[in-house]
């Protein structure tokens, strides 16, 4: 099975004079499909721009919500599409709706279709609930995408005693809400580990989506127990994968592991990615190099 492969060029970025370097060396990695975009960011601000960066020749980019989600939710810790406040909800649907404007806008500045899905988040932090998540997701399915499907992404879930990093709704009730409609997941390895404090979570909450029938995209991000220039311990820091990080749990073995196991006898799953930061200091081709040997370790 062949999916496409997506990078999270974003949190690997060089210094402004070199991104349109950057963005050049990627449009020639044959292996390379497309993007995962951070909302709002340059896509609610100048689509324009940033279709520029979009090679003719990538036909499968991703939305993720995540940064303006934080953003919000750091002034509003009701804001969320799983809040039980109506207000922190429809704040959370008008933000939603803009993410679908600004995708019209960028396939108009693009010409055609280039985003495929956009990632949901079931903020607020401790207490979202999945009723106000479906809830929600039926009223954001109702705007118009411009051809974009929608898929939860899965973030760390509250645990009482555990410092959080977004703290949202488990995998279980996320799982469920996908069931219920019809939207399906999206797995960070980064973001099942931090929550899990090991290795193994990533690869269980792989397989447990897999049989719920439910996942559909996969990123490849690394964590850690120990504070590094990427973050504190068990950050949501997207480290590079070991031995590139020294701290780093993920490990080419485990990228292998993963990759098979999200795609072993489930038709369902629509693309895989790598979303790293890197040193400050990394040349152009040294970034590239240090996503490309994620990708290499997935076998595809």
């Amino acid at each position: 099975m062949t999916v496409p492969f997506i990078v999270g060029a974003y949190a690997a970025m060089p210094a402004p004079e070199e991104q349109a370097e950057f963005y050049s060396q990627l449009a020639a990695q044959e292996w390379v499909n497309g993007l995962e975009i951070p909302y709002p960011a340059v896509l609610a601000t100048a689509p324009q721009e940033l279709a520029k960066s979009i090679s003719s020749e990538w036909n499968f980019c991703t939305v993720t919500a995540i940064p303006g989600t934080m953003q919000q939710a750091g002034l509003n810790d009701k804001y969320g599409l799983a809040s039980p406040d109506s207000e922190g909800r429809k704040l959370a649907l008008d933000f939603t709706r803009g993410i679908a404007e600004s995708v019209s806008r960028l396939h108009d500045a693009c010409g055609r279709s280039v985003i495929k899905r956009v990632q949901l988040h079931s903020a607020p932090c401790q207490i979202g609930r999945p009723d106000a998540f479906a809830e929600s997701l039926g009223q954001a399915c109702e705007f118009d995408w411009s051809d974009a499907k929608l898929v939860i992404e899965h973030c760390d879930k509250y645990i009482p005693g555990q410092s959080p990093e977004k703290g949202y709704l488990s995998l279980e009730d996320e799982i469920k809400v996908a069931q219920q409609t019809g939207i399906n997941l999206h797995l960070n390895w980064g973001r099942s580990v931090l929550e899990g404090r090991q290795a193994q979570t990533g690869l269980e909450q792989t397989k447990i989506a897999v049989d719920a029938g439910v996942l559909e995209g996969y990123i490849f991000s690394g964590a850690g127990p120990e504070e590094t220039q990427y973050g504190h311990s068990w950050a949501d820091g997207h480290m590079p994968a070991y031995p590139d990080e020294p701290t780093s749990l993920l490990t080419e073995g485990i990228i292998r592991e993963v990759s098979d196991a999200a795609q072993e006898g489930n038709s369902l799953l629509k693309y895989l990615g790598a979303k790293i930061c890197v040193p400050k200091q990394a040349s152009v081709s040294e970034r590239v190099a240090l996503i490309k040997r994620i990708y290499q370790a997935t076998g595809l």
